[in-house]
């Protein structure tokens, strides 16, 4: 079964189109293609790359996707393969086609449904990898997976899979805002957080902002039922939020890049605003719980 999507921008179909043949050759089992990032998304923008998602349980190695690319056309350049051969849970071929950069994103379709399942019963896990600036959140695979236009489901998973993550899981909503509620409590009224700004500790307190930041940044997602989208964009997405703090990305945007000399004074009013924000967080969570 394929699907292409009319809402989408003819040249991003075409696209998409011409290289379901060889994502299709990086598979050794059954599978489904789709469209993701920020065309799936409807939030791309002239710095957007072309993201086509694979679902399957086994794929080609490195060397062997490297090199069926290269021979697929002259108009693909720049090829760069990664992941794990021996224990595939995901993996990637990029490159460069018609002059637009290609993301193919290799997941093993037997993890997806585990991570559903998983968040499906309330279970948070972080994974701390270097392609993203909080971490790989398991529920963002939720986020992708709703979001994501298929091209090509000859089994019906991706169907399935949309399906399955419609609603927002009542137990996913439970276990984030109280995970993250914690730890955004954490520091606003720490000693250490106190004595960072009273020696100016520019460093040190920029971390511990953008920690309660992110941190409520997640809670006010799942207060809103909305899948948290991953670290980009996330100035444009908060704005979609139906509960949130009056002026929230404003605030959000002046707390992490204040704009102005560091200064005792400066980092003071940092902190009151940091304390301020996670009151009206709280009440909004108490409102709604």
């Amino acid at each position: 079964m394929s699907q292409e999507p009319c809402t989408l921008p003819e040249s991003i179909r075409s696209t998409a189109t011409a290289l379901l043949d060889l994502v299709r050759s990086f598979s050794l089992s059954e599978y489904g293609i789709a469209l993701g990032g920020a065309h799936a998304k409807e939030t791309a923008d002239a710095e957007s790359d072309v993201d086509l998602y694979l679902f399957a349980t086994a794929v080609r190695p490195n060397e062997e996707r490297a090199r069926l690319a290269a021979a697929f056309s002259p108009e693909v350049e720049n090829v760069v393969c990664w992941g794990d051969d021996t224990r595939f849970s995901h993996a990637g071929t990029d490159f460069r086609f018609r002059g637009r950069q290609i993301e193919c994103w290799l997941r093993n379709a037997a993890h997806i449904d585990e991570t559903i399942a998983a968040c499906q019963a309330g279970v948070v896990r972080r994974e701390l990898v270097t392609w993203t600036t909080t971490g790989f959140y398991n529920h963002c695979c939720l986020s992708d997976v709703k979001a994501m236009k298929p091209l090509a489901d000859p089994t019906g998973i991706l169907t399935r899979w949309q399906s399955q993550v419609a609603a927002y899981p009542p137990k996913l909503r439970r276990s984030i805002i109280g995970q993250h509620l914690a730890a955004a409590r954490f520091w606003p009224h720490n000693f250490h957080y106190r004595s960072a700004v009273a020696r100016a500790d520019v460093i040190y307190v920029t971390g511990i902002v953008q920690q309660v930041v992110h941190n409520l940044m997640q809670v006010l997602f799942a207060l809103n039922e909305t899948y948290f989208p991953g670290d980009k964009k996330l100035h444009e997405a908060l704005g979609h939020l139906t509960c949130q703090p009056a002026g929230l990305r404003e605030r959000v945007a002046s707390l992490l890049w204040p704009g102005a000399p560091v200064s005792v004074d400066l980092l003071l009013r940092q902190q009151e605003e940091v304390q301020a924000l996670l009151h009206e967080v709280e009440a909004l969570v108490a409102a709604g719980a």
